[in-house]
């Protein structure tokens, strides 16, 4: 028999059994609060739902608005603010209505009104006797185990979900390394290559030696640069020209390629093997032999910001090909929204002219 458990329902049951506790702990901590509570329940009242307040005030917006963006000056002033109208604002205008003239007395003058709040005799009241009138301590107490508790728990949250996407991108690049070991340095993919440096070095072709160059720089990033989480943008932007110089090799003369780069690359860094899979699908499944067909690449970045747009001409695709390329597209997705959240954005359209992928990220 399987029980399926409602976070939401957990998540309450949870708030609820927390405040239950603190509401305990500040029974047990004061026993004369419940005849006080009996009597006038308003100061315990508005003190709890104050603290409350604060608490989901400070979790849900303030730590991580304020806090995790490192806005430790207004952090600090809203948090000192709310000390001071708990502490002392609150227990303040508590007692003050307290002793505050029933309807239908005349109202005295403020400074009696002043002195019947603090209950002067003489001598005049010490500060250490209005800090126990006032219960400082107590309030200064509840409100350190909000504090303490809200933003200790909103850390440990951020850090539990900061690990988990550490993980899950780890696991999604790894992932991708291995699938782009299958599809792209294949046996099939080394022949062809192999086999043209071959023909050019029979024939004496001063290519030969580049294209050698070419596969080796390429076999070398893959096998050993990837596998770091960033990588300097121009070590991409080569690899990608490298690569672009492997599949020139078995293209014909009805292929066109274009390859724009505009912007200084020399000061970002980016998530490896970024751009090549949406080149790679590019040439597996916009490219013919019978017809013309072009591929159009432009990278550029400006105030770091990077764009990235790869047009295609479309090859008639089989259901099996739809699907791989929909897979390979998804896992990018993917990797992108656990590397670059809420930074960036994907764009991919398909009409008569072709395939059109725009990708935009904030890389600063």
């Amino acid at each position: 028999m399987t029980i399926r458990i409602n976070k939401r329902g957990l998540l309450l049951f949870v708030h609820l059994a927390g405040w239950a506790v603190f509401i305990w702990i500040m029974f047990l901590e004061n026993p004369g609060l419940s005849g006080l509570m009996l009597k006038n329940p308003l100061p315990f009242l508005s003190n709890f739902l104050l603290l409350a307040g604060y608490f989901y005030l400070n979790m849900y917006i303030l730590v991580p608005h304020l806090l995790s963006k490192k806005r430790i000056i207004l952090y600090t002033s809203v948090t000192l603010l709310f000390l001071v109208i708990i502490c002392f604002a609150l227990p303040w205008l508590m007692r003050y209505l307290h002793n505050f003239p029933p309807p239908g007395k005349p109202i005295p003058f403020p400074q009696e009104n002043f002195d019947a709040f603090l209950k002067r005799d003489s001598p005049p009241l010490h500060p250490h006797k209005l800090i126990q009138r006032l219960n400082l301590y107590t309030h200064f107490v509840q409100f350190l185990i909000v504090f303490i508790v809200s933003t200790g728990l909103k850390a440990l949250t951020q850090w539990y979900r900061e690990k988990q996407q550490l993980q899950e991108l780890e696991k999604s690049k790894i992932q991708a390394e291995l699938s782009f070991l299958k599809s792209q340095i294949h046996p099939h993919f080394l022949f062809n290559c192999l086999n043209s440096i071959y023909f050019l070095t029979l024939s004496k072709d001063d290519k030969a030696s580049k294209t050698v160059l070419s596969l080796s720089e390429f076999l070398r990033f893959v096998i050993i640069e990837s596998e770091s989480d960033f990588i300097p943008l121009e070590k991409e932007i080569k690899i990608l020209e490298e690569y672009l110089n492997l599949q020139r090799l078995r293209t014909t003369e009805k292929f066109e390629l274009q390859f724009v780069k505009e912007g200084n690359f020399s000061e970002y860094l980016i998530m490896p093997l970024i751009f090549i899979p949406f080149v790679e699908n590019a040439f597996k499944y916009g490219i013919s032999t019978h017809t013309h067909c072009f591929i159009s690449i432009r990278i550029a970045i400006s105030a770091g910001a990077l764009q990235f747009t790869c047009d295609n001409s479309i090859a008639y695709l089989s259901k099996a090909q739809a699907r791989s390329q929909g897979v390979g597209l998804e896992n990018i997705r993917k990797r992108l929204a656990l590397a670059y959240p809420d930074r960036h954005s994907l764009k991919i359209d398909e009409d008569s002219a072709g395939f059109h992928i725009k990708l935009q990220i904030n890389i600063e």
